[in-house]
C-alpha cells in the first residue's frame, strides 16, 4: 500500500496544524540529504510514500492508519536515467499513533527500519532496452514564446 494522494509532511504544515516550529519531517530530512550535493529545498520533488495507508474518508477528510506492511515486504523499480534518491523513513512511524490533535502521541515506539538494496540488472534483461530520449521541448514545458509584431 503506497500513498500517492499527498506529499510529505513539512515544517509549514506542522506550523499550520500545531502552531509550533519543528523540522524533523520527511521533507526536512530529504532537504538535509540533498544539501551536500549543492541542491536545495526547491530540488526536492514530490515523494512516493511507500508502505503508508492514507486517503480520504467518506467525508473527504484526510486519514492515516497503521501500515499493513510486514517484515520482508518490498517494492522495486527500474531507474531509466541517472538519479539521486534520498530516503526518509516517516518520523510518524507506521502511522498507528495520531500525530496531531487531542489524541496525539509519541510515534517513536512505532518507527521501524527500512532497508535499501541497489542492483545492476542482468545484461540479458536489458539487452534491448534504450534510455529515454531527451524531451524536445527545450526545457520550456512545451510553451512557445509569443512573437510580438512591430
Amino acid at each position: 500500500m503506497h500513498d500517492l494522494l499527498g506529499t510529505r509532511c513539512d515544517p509549514y504544515v506542522n506550523r499550520m496544524l500545531t502552531g509550533e516550529d519543528f523540522d524533523f519531517h520527511c521533507h526536512s530530512n530529504l532537504v538535509r540529504a540533498v544539501l551536500p550535493y549543492g541542491l536545495t529545498e526547491f530540488d526536492v520533488h514530490d515523494v512516493l510514500n511507500v508502505f503508508q495507508c492514507t486517503g480520504l474518508n467518506d467525508e473527504d477528510r484526510y486519514f492515516m492508519k497503521a501500515c499493513p506492511a510486514q517484515p520482508g515486504d518490498y517494492f522495486e523499480f527500474f531507474a531509466e536515467l541517472d538519479l539521486l534518491c534520498a530516503l526518509s523513513t516517516c518520523p510518524g512511524g507506521d502511522l498507528s499513533v495520531p500525530l496531531w490533535g487531542p489524541d496525539a502521541g509519541d510515534p517513536l515506539e512505532v518507527c521501524h527500519p527500512i532497508g535499501v538494496e541497489v542492483y545492476r540488472p542482468d545484461p540479458e534483461l536489458v539487452a534491448s532496452w534504450a534510455p529515454p530520449q531527451r524531451a524536445k521541448y527545450q526545457h520550456q514545458h512545451g510553451l512557445v514564446a509569443p512573437r510580438w509584431g512591430d
